[in-house]
C-alpha cells in the first residue's frame, strides 16, 4: 500500500498540461482556485476538454491533437484571483483586513468581489475545442 500527497496547487492552471502521451487534469493542472482551494467546478471543465481532446485524439489516431490541450486557454481566468490572494496575503494586520472587507461592502468594491468571487467560473463558457483548435494551429501549425 502507498500513500501519497502534497499541497494543493493555487497558482493558477499550469502552461503546459499536455505533451503527445498525456494530459493533466483538476489539482495536478492546478485546476483549482487561489482563494479557495476549490476546485469542483474547474476540475469538472477541464475534465470535459479533456475528453473532447481525448475523443478527437482517438478519432485522428494524430498524437499531435492532445496539444491543443493548453492551460494557456484558462490561465487569464485566474488574473483576478491571484491578485486577490496576493493582497489578502500582504494584509495580515486585522485593522487593514477590516477595512478592506468595509471596501468590498460599498458599490465599487461589491462589484469587483462579485467579478472575483461570483464570476462565470474559473473556466470559460465557450465551446473549448474550437478555442483550442485556433490555438492548436499557432502551435502546431
Amino acid at each position: 500500500m502507498e500513500t501519497r500527497g502534497g499541497r494543493i496547487p493555487v497558482g493558477g492552471v499550469l502552461r503546459r498540461i499536455a505533451n503527445e502521451h498525456g494530459l493533466l487534469i483538476g489539482d495536478a493542472a492546478g485546476a483549482v482556485s487561489p482563494l479557495t482551494a476549490g476546485g469542483l467546478d474547474s476540475a469538472m471543465r477541464l475534465s470535459k476538454f479533456a475528453a473532447e481532446i481525448v475523443w478527437e485524439r482517438l478519432q485522428t489516431d494524430d498524437a499531435k491533437v492532445l496539444l491543443k490541450y493548453s492551460g494557456e486557454l484558462f490561465r487569464p481566468r485566474f488574473v483576478s484571483r491571484l491578485w486577490m490572494r496576493r493582497i489578502i496575503k500582504a494584509f495580515t494586520n486585522q485593522r487593514l483586513l477590516e477595512l478592506g472587507f468595509a471596501f468590498l461592502r460599498g458599490r465599487i468594491g461589491q462589484k469587483f468581489a462579485k467579478h472575483v468571487f461570483f464570476g462565470r467560473g474559473s473556466f470559460p463558457d465557450v465551446k473549448v475545442v474550437q478555442v483550442a483548435n485556433e490555438l492548436s494551429a499557432k502551435i502546431v501549425g
